[in-house]
């Protein structure tokens, strides 16, 4: 028995040896596990519409963390009456996307290190000689307040300040930064897009809505100014300090209870979903998205002093528009209202710089959820009725005298096909919880019939259009009266039944049934007893346009 003490000895010492030289292969395989849980819990869809807990961590440990956050929407985009309130607000918030943007600058250095080479495929002739100042990152953060170049992928882009600094870049950003579908380059401009201006679609990196938006308006081309910071899943990982998480509950951000910290914790782990997170982004936009906003005043400038240099246009400049949804007309609203700030600090007068911002530059708004657009620039706000967010937070003409939405806006309103009795009930939850706030489902095929019905080619002329007023019509007998009532807007003409039969037939031709939010199996027949099938909705659309144009709006 003796003798086994030093062999076990030896034994154990050599064993030693063996696993710390194989630390670094034990670390390897570690964080690889570790990362690979990550991933896969972040793309996990929860059934609990309020709460999830995990309850068990990697290690089947009983965790009380990763307790999912779900911020009550309407009181979190508000601004609150009281100041100490609102400030109280921005702080915690603020606090809250620093917390997550450290999350993704952690994930963001791994990424480098698998992609340290970056081949750009697809490049446009157009960019090479300037191949050199193309941004090729593989970090969406690198991307921010940048010109998306599409070249085949998604982490490409040209700077401000490089586009900026050509003789004529609107042109440039017409044609050579604007999405273009091969429909589009064989048109060279269609029904409702004659060249006139350069189209500028505000959103976030991942955001797809402006290619559907650009087949469903006659492939228009539109140019992406990315805006924010990037959540490639559906939830975030990301541990925040309690006190910040019981600040919240005091303050009615949170639409469930919140538990309370029986151990002791100073900080814990939380999951937030992304889409709430992008709505916070555009609240706190002064500090959070200020690489965006300057980049929005920059493009202000260019166009402004072009108005300046030649008021006539005789160069054929190309107009500037600006196109935002929901939560990010915030952004663009806010720095328009900081230029302005800016140039009546120069000792300008309002009136001046108000006409100048109107003859440079038009917004177009898509269900905004803001009422802080400032006079000058020619606005065109389009939402639905039935809209519960625009109607709570946005400028619409239902609101206190319409206030909000800047002097002289023009504002398209109609009633969505959808039942609010199918919507799903977490209505202060959720932006997603109304689909007469969808972009793609909605809006913007209401806008295309605007446009289609009344020939226009432009969103200057749409607005121009709207604003007119015919001194020379005189009518002896009240429009009520007549047997048809159209709608007049101006010199536009709104046929009295596109709500109840020519949207829901332009939904389904476009395609916009595929972008319903929660359209599972379950509420997959109730959509269809609202929307049209086939039949109905090609004749619809061809006792308006004529015949064959079912198939050529679906093409």
């Amino acid at each position: 028995m003796a003798n086994n003490h030093p062999t076990t000895s030896s034994q154990s010492f050599v064993i030693f040896l063996i696993l710390l030289s194989g630390l670094p292969f034990i670390e390897s395989f570690t964080f690889t596990r570790f990362a690979h849980q990550s991933r896969a819990l972040a793309g996990t869809k929860f059934s609990s519409p309020l709460l999830f807990n995990q309850n068990q961590n990697n290690d089947g440990i009983h965790d009380q963390s990763n307790e999912l956050l779900q911020f009550h929407m309407m009181n979190l985009l508000k601004t609150d009456d009281d100041a100490k309130s609102q400030s109280e607000k921005l702080k915690v918030l603020s606090l809250i996307i620093q917390s997550c943007n450290s999350v993704l600058e952690d994930s963001d250095e791994v990424e480098i290190v698998r992609n340290k080479e970056v081949e750009l495929l697809n490049l446009p002739e157009d960019l090479s000689a300037i191949r050199c100042f193309v941004n090729t990152s593989p970090c969406f953060k690198d991307h921010r307040s940048c010109f998306r170049v599409f070249s085949g992928e998604d982490k490409v882009s040209l700077t401000p300040n490089v586009l900026l600094s050509m003789n004529r870049p609107f042109i440039f950003l017409r044609d050579s930064l604007s999405y273009q579908s091969d429909g589009s380059e064989k048109k060279r401009g269609g029904m409702m897009y004659d060249g006139s201006e350069a189209v500028v679609w505000c959103s976030l990196p991942s955001d797809q809505n402006f290619k559907f938006c650009s087949s469903v308006m006659d492939d228009m081309p539109f140019a992406q100014l990315y805006l924010g910071v990037d959540y490639d899943d559906d939830y975030l990982e990301v541990e925040l300090d309690v006190e910040s998480i019981n600040k919240l509950a005091s303050l009615n951000l949170l639409c469930h209870e919140h538990e309370s910290n029986e151990d002791g914790r100073t900080r814990c782990q939380y999951k937030i979903r992304t889409d709430d997170l992008n709505a916070i982004q555009t609240i706190v936009s002064e500090e959070a998205l200020k690489d965006e906003q300057q980049t929005l005043i920059k493009l202000i400038d260019a166009a402004v002093e072009l108005i300046r240099r030649d008021p006539l246009n005789e160069s054929n400049e190309p107009h500037l528009v600006l196109l935002a949804h929901s939560a990010s007309c915030s952004v663009v609203a806010s720095a328009i209202s900081s230029w302005k700030e800016q140039q009546l600090q120069t000792q300008q007068s309002p009136q001046r710089v108000e006409d100048l911002l109107h003859q440079a530059l038009t917004v177009v708004s898509f269900g905004n959820i803001c009422r802080s657009f400032c006079d000058g620039p020619a606005y065109i706000h389009i939402s639905m009725y039935d809209d519960p967010w625009t109607n709570a937070l946005g400028a619409h003409l239902g609101n206190e005298e319409g206030i909000g939405g800047g002097q002289n806006a023009v504002y398209f309103h109609a009633y969505s096909p959808y039942d609010e009795d199918l919507q799903t009930t977490a209505s202060t939850c959720s932006l997603k919880s109304h689909n007469a706030h969808n972009l793609n489902s909605c809006l913007i095929q209401y806008l295309c019939l605007v446009m289609r019905i009344n020939g226009i080619q432009s969103f200057r002329a749409l607005y121009d259009s709207a604003r007119f007023v015919d001194p020379t019509a005189i009518l002896d007998i009240n429009p009520k009266h007549f047997a048809v009532n159209y709608i007049n807007h101006g010199e536009l003409v709104i046929p009295p039944r596109i709500d109840d039969e020519l949207l829901p037939a332009m939904i389904y031709a476009a395609g916009g049934d595929q972008w319903l939010w929660d359209n599972d199996d379950e509420s997959h027949t109730d959509i269809d007893e609202v929307l049209p099938d086939e039949i109905e909705a090609r004749s619809h659309l061809e006792e308006s346009f004529g015949y064959s144009v079912f198939e050529e709006i679906q093409e």
